[in-house]
């Protein structure tokens, strides 16, 4: 399934019209996919976060801007920019817990929407049906051919499909109770009115299904009466309902963020976007979301697209997840000094981290050292 097709489905409302019962009571049900939401919010955080990170690739131990880096970090395919590659990537991964991509036969990388995978023992495992942007490849790929992830031993979606059941009906339940403590309530008298009339159906269902309807969604309407009906509203404690309701929704969908956030390993501040926990949230994200995801990408890229022989000369590609975070040259100013005051960063290395052109002077790409650090055996020394 396409990504485009998962989001829709996704956010599908299995919505029943609003309409009248044969006792007069309004039904207007929708339905809430708390679990699903909170789901995408947490895929699109880490499909966004692996977007951002820098795919260095490494030529003879030295970083490399040719073919291969421009093919991960710009344009994976002709209908793709990066982010939009990696969400669907990260989306597969995580929602189908697999992603196959394989390259075209002009360098090309296409994220498989379906395939049939056959494992072996001893030889590769081969992918067959691969279908690419509704075209279905007729050959058979070799697990050496592609790149294939699995996010986990265990379906993400098949685990919490029970769940998203069950907040679907507490979520309907809250709504339920939140439409009777704010909704009114009427009581119509009919006067002389003969029920088998030909005309008193219709003008029964004019009344309710739309003079009713318009009066109460709209905010300035007008309800004409006709002769022989009286309509009353009973007294209700509406005007003193508490936010107790709006409490109970507000609970249910911080409770899935931080269920889903647990699967995922990020913390709910993230996906409920809690400002003042973010920057330790972020770190926490990082770690435990982010770095393994790109390890696994990291691994995989390496493994196919160099091997072994090409590793051991020095030529591999290096996921930088430190791009992830922020980090602004004004701010972080005592930071990179320190950095770069340490021979830890160059200046170009450190304005490329502060998103900013790095220099093209030569020494700029020169590592620097303070005076004040030292060797061991210098500092044993003394005196000198």
């Amino acid at each position: 399934m396409k990504v485009i097709n998962w989001v829709k489905n996704l956010f599908r409302k299995d919505a029943v019209a609003a309409e009248f019962n044969e006792d007069g009571s309004a039904v207007d049900e929708q339905r809430f996919h708390l679990t699903e939401l909170a789901l995408f919010t947490a895929i699109d955080f880490i499909a966004r976060s692996l977007a951002k990170c820098e795919f260095v690739t490494v030529n003879n131990n030295r970083e490399s801007r040719k073919a291969e880096y421009y093919l991960w970090n710009y344009s994976p395919n002709k209908h793709q920019t990066k982010i939009e590659f990696f969400t669907q990537a990260v989306a597969k991964l995580i929602f189908d817990n697999e992603l196959l991509i394989i390259e075209t036969a002009d360098n090309q990388l296409l994220i498989a929407d379906s395939f049939s995978r056959t494992e072996h023992a001893l030889i590769d495992d081969t992918f067959s049906g691969v279908t690419c942007r509704n075209f279905t490849y007729q050959r058979t790929f070799l697990e050496s051919e592609v790149i294939y992830l699995q996010y986990n031993n265990f379906a993400l979606r098949g685990l919490l499909a029970d769940m998203c059941n069950t907040y679907e009906q507490l979520m309907l339940s809250a709504q339920e109770r939140y439409n009777k403590a704010v909704g009114h309530k009427g009581i119509l008298e009919l006067e002389n009115y003969s029920f088998g009339d030909e005309n008193f159906a219709e003008t029964y269902n004019k009344v309710l299904s739309k003079q009713f309807k318009s009066f109460y969604s709209n905010k300035n309407a007008v309800m004409p009466i006709f002769k022989g009906m009286k309509y009353s509203e009973p007294s209700t404690d509406a005007g003193k309902t508490t936010n107790s309701e709006i409490n109970d929704i507000q609970k249910l969908k911080a409770e899935a963020y931080t269920i889903v956030g647990n699967a995922l390993h990020i913390p709910p501040a993230i996906l409920s976007g809690e400002a003042s926990q973010l920057s330790d949230a972020l770190d926490c994200a990082i770690g435990n979301a982010i770095d393994p995801i790109a390890n696994m990408f990291e691994q995989e890229i390496t493994k196919k697209r160099f091997g072994s022989t090409e590793f051991s000369k020095g030529n591999y590609l290096l996921i930088d997840t430190t791009t992830v975070r922020h980090i602004d040259a004004i701010s972080q100013a005592n930071n990179l000094d320190k950095s770069i005051a340490s021979g830890v960063l160059t200046p170009a290395q450190a304005q490329k981290y502060c998103n900013m052109l790095p220099c093209s002077e030569a020494w700029a790409h020169t590592y620097y050292i303070t005076k004040n650090y030292q060797t061991i055996a210098n500092a044993l020394k003394g005196g000198e």
